[in-house]
């Protein structure tokens, strides 16, 4: 295992941030950036410590591992690579949201 992983955030996760980011914004852009601080922060806590948080179980069997990171009042769901020293953030989903049933590459 390395000592630090490089963090990838897919498009989708990309996506994701940037509608939280302008929907916040609308009523309140010192929140919004408040939110995309702590976002970002977890995001990069994710270098060091990338099996820290739980294996997400789905309600449907997933084929691969996804990891699931509480940043309230949203979860960021990511896959840790060993191999290539990577973390991929999949997608940030709001917390009281329909969670995914599977992730894509």
């Amino acid at each position: 295992m390395p000592d630090s992983f490089r963090v990838i955030i897919s498009p989708r996760a990309l996506s994701d941030i940037e509608g939280i980011y302008r929907y916040i914004a609308n009523d309140s852009p010192r929140n919004a950036r408040a939110i995309l601080r702590r976002l970002m922060s977890a995001i990069d806590s994710l270098e060091l410590f990338p099996y820290r948080n739980e294996v997400y179980q789905g309600r449907r069997p997933i084929s691969e591992t996804v990891r699931r990171m509480p940043v309230n009042p949203f979860i960021l769901y990511y896959r840790v690579n060993d191999e290539q020293g990577v973390v991929d953030v999949i997608t940030i989903r709001h917390g009281k949201r329909l969670q995914p049933r599977r992730f894509g590459r």
